[in-house]
C-alpha cells in the first residue's frame, strides 16, 4: 500500500486513521499535517508520526486533503512546496477539482466525501475523478472500501448531492435521536448507560430489518397496526409535513455545498 500523509487531521481524518489502523493498515505508512496541539496528542496517541514539512512527499505517497473549505487555499500553496506533482484526495466539501489544480502542474486529483461512521468501518464515502485520473480513482476506492463502503459518482455535481445526503446525513439522525434520548432518560431514571445501551439496540434492529430486505415500507407496516399508537404517531408527522421539512433541510445541505464551490 502506498505512503498516505493527511493534511489537516480534524475528526474526519482521524476517523479514517482508526478505520484502517483497524483494518490491518501499518501505523508507519500514514503521517500527517496539522498545526493544532490537539490534533497532534491524538495522532501521536495513535502512533502516528507527523511529516516533516522540510521533506519532499514521495511521488507515490497519496495526500488526503482535510481541511476546512476557508483554509484549503493555504493548505493547497503549502502542499504545492513540499510537492509539485501530488496524488491528491481532495476531502474538502465542495471545493471542485478544477479549483483544487490551481496550485500544481501536473498533479492527480480526485474528491472523495467519506463520514466519521469510518472509524468503525462504516463509513459510506463518494469517490469522483475526471477521465485522466482513472487509477487514482481505483486507489481511493481501495481506501475508503477498508473503512466501509464505497461508490464512484460519474460526474462531479453528484457530490454535492452526496455531500447534503450522505455527507451530513448521519449528523440528521442523530439530531433526532435527541428527542429519544430525552424521553427514555427520563424513563431510565436518567441512566446514560440503560439509554445508550436501548438506542443502540434500537439501531441495530432497525439495521437488521433493512440487511434482511425488508422494504421501509412494510417494515412500518409491520409495526402500525390498524387504530394503534404508532398510526397515531406517524398520521400525526405526516399531518405537520414532517418528511417535507426534512426534504428541504437535505436540500439546504446540497445547495450550501453548491455555494461552497462558487466560493472558493
Amino acid at each position: 500500500m502506498n505512503k498516505i500523509v493527511f493534511y489537516g487531521c480534524g475528526n474526519i481524518s482521524q476517523s479514517i486513521i482508526q478505520g484502517l489502523i483497524s483494518s490491518g493498515v501499518s501505523v508507519k505508512d500514514i503521517s500527517f499535517i496539522d498545526r493544532n496541539p490537539i490534533n497532534k496528542n491524538k495522532l501521536k496517541e495513535m502512533g502516528i508520526n507527523a511529516q516533516n514539512k522540510k521533506n519532499p512527499v514521495h511521488s507515490e505517497a497519496l495526500v488526503i486533503l482535510a481541511v476546512k473549505p476557508k483554509d484549503a487555499n493555504n493548505a493547497l500553496k503549502e502542499i504545492s512546496d513540499i510537492t509539485l506533482s501530488p496524488k491528491l484526495i481532495s476531502v474538502v466539501a465542495g471545493i471542485k477539482i478544477e479549483n483544487l489544480n490551481k496550485y500544481f502542474n501536473e498533479a492527480q486529483i480526485v474528491r472523495a466525501m467519506p463520514i466519521t461512521a469510518s472509524a468503525f468501518k462504516k463509513g459510506i464515502t463518494a469517490v469522483y475523478g475526471e477521465d485522466n485520473n482513472k487509477e487514482l480513482v481505483k486507489e481511493a476506492k481501495k481506501i475508503f472500501d477498508q473503512v466501509g463502503k464505497s461508490i464512484i459518482l460519474k460526474n462531479e455535481d453528484e457530490m454535492n448531492v452526496f455531500t447534503g445526503l450522505i455527507g451530513s446525513g448521519s449528523a440528521y439522525f442523530f439530531y433526532l435521536l435527541e428527542v429519544y434520548e430525552q424521553h427514555l432518560l427520563r424513563l431510565c431514571n436518567n441512566d446514560k448507560k440503560d439509554v445508550n445501551d436501548i438506542m443502540v439496540n434500537f439501531l441495530d434492529g432497525i439495521s437488521s430489518s433493512i440487511n434482511n430486505g425488508t422494504s421501509l415500507n412494510e417494515a412500518i407496516k409491520l409495526i402500525a397496526s390498524k387504530g394503534g399508537t404508532t398510526e397515531a404517531g406517524i398520521n400525526s408527522l405526516k399531518g405537520n409535513n414532517v418528511l417535507q421539512l426534512f426534504e428541504k433541510g437535505i436540500i439546504s445541505a446540497v445547495n450550501r455545498s453548491k455555494e461552497l464551490g462558487d466560493e472558493y
